[in-house]
């Protein structure tokens, strides 16, 4: 049972939901003051920094893949705009100022995030001083051939579309 299953009881008026349909679906519905529970999507972000021909990666210092690499990440806060979410992660991360933050892709349901959407971004390093930190082990710019296995089916997607572009 996924966690959103679990949801037996109406966040409102606590009465016990039940399920009919709503809006096209079956939802959960509360029979007492007819609340409708709608699932909201994990939206994160994640931040492709190239700085000096080398990508910036973290060492993941909590769960899921702990101890591995992968580019910085981190959830979208409630009223939080994305690309301002990008921004704060890698100074959370890393230390580091960016700025010029770009859309590269979105993806939905990438399969091993704890995301449903992910939305990648590219920025400029203007300032600050690379420093692991928050929940990061590592923070540490990797030139392409230096690169270490990596974690995360976004990070490894973006990390083959910076080589595919990468001068040999």
């Amino acid at each position: 049972m996924s966690e959103r299953q679990a949801y037996k009881f109406c966040p409102v008026c606590g009465t016990q939901l039940v399920h009919m349909q709503r809006t096209g679906e079956v939802r959960p519905v509360c029979p007492n003051c007819d609340y409708t529970v709608y699932y909201d999507p994990k939206v994160a972000v994640v931040m492709r920094v190239i700085h000096d021909d080398a990508v910036l990666l973290v060492r993941r210092g909590v769960a899921p893949e702990k101890g591995n690499w992968a580019l910085p990440a981190g959830f979208v806060n409630a009223d939080e705009d994305p690309a301002h979410a990008a921004a704060r992660e890698i100074r959370e991360e890393t230390g580091l100022l960016v700025n010029n933050v770009r859309l590269l892709d979105v993806f939905a349901n990438p399969g091993d995030a704890t995301a449903d959407i992910m939305i990648a971004y590219g920025a400029d390093v203007v300032g600050g001083q690379l420093a692991a930190a928050d929940d990061a082990l590592e923070a540490v710019f990797f030139t392409a051939d230096d690169l270490p296995p990596t974690s995360f089916m976004t990070t490894k997607w973006l990390i083959e579309r910076w080589l595919a572009n990468h001068p040999s």
